[in-house]
């Protein structure tokens, strides 16, 4: 498909396309970018870690099209190259091998391979130390919730954050507050939804004070009413 395009050039239209969310479009380039850069026996650094972002495009959009199977498989692709890569470029990126792993996990755990699932989310947190979010998922996901127990108390308060009531470690990916109580239960979950009930009292007390503050500079008369001699 991409014939003799350059690869950077064709690795930028796929990630568009995909942030567009561009399924089937995305799935047909990127396994045949796929496809053209794997043939290619001597890879610079440059077009080894552009493989890299299209096997993880590839593995990603095959995932959200439910084609499981495939995406385990490609997911498989991602780790080996990307290991290639880091070891070839001495760019070493613990928290992007992280993310591979974490959503590894969700491929694994939709065909359901649990067993798989459960050990790609702990690697996942064991690169990325405190990532709460790959706790929460696999305790969603795989049932196992002991992670999330462990980490929890490391999160702190409950934080709004984008709309949203999370929780987060660090500079982690944080996970949704209301799923981590829903999961774990009992006086923890309590204690979170008492925790978003506080700052939802806040939020509303600070929208009024600036909506009392808006008002304050609206003229209260209407100088128009007046006649002009």
């Amino acid at each position: 498909m991409f014939g003799a395009a350059d690869p950077g050039q064709a690795i930028s239209q796929l990630e568009a396309y995909y942030h567009e969310g561009r399924g089937e479009r995305v799935e047909v380039m990127a396994s045949a970018l796929v496809d053209q850069l794997m043939a290619v026996k001597s890879r610079s650094d440059e077009v080894q870690e552009i493989l890299v972002r299209a096997l993880r495009i590839l593995s990603a959009v095959l995932n959200s099209r439910g084609k499981y199977l495939q995406a385990r498989s490609t997911i498989g692709l991602l780790h080996k190259h990307r290991k290639k890569y880091f070891k070839s470029s001495g760019s070493y990126d613990p928290n992007l091998a992280a993310s591979d792993y974490h959503l590894g996990g969700f491929i694994h755990a939709n065909a359901n391979k649990k067993s798989a699932a459960k050990k790609s989310f702990a690697k996942c947190e064991k690169l990325q130390p405190g990532h709460l979010a790959a706790a929460l998922d696999v305790a969603e996901q795989c049932g196992y919730s002991k992670q999330l127990a462990k980490l929890y108390p490391s999160a702190g308060p409950v934080r709004s954050m984008n709309g949203a009531y999370v929780l987060q470690i660090g500079s982690n990916p944080p996970a949704d507050a209301r799923r981590v109580g829903n999961i774990l239960g009992g006086e923890t979950q309590r204690k979170i939804e008492l925790e978003i009930t506080e700052i939802m009292s806040q939020e509303q007390a600070a929208d009024a004070r600036m909506k009392a503050a808006v008002d304050s500079l609206v003229p209260t008369h209407d100088y128009h009413s007046y006649s002009t001699n």
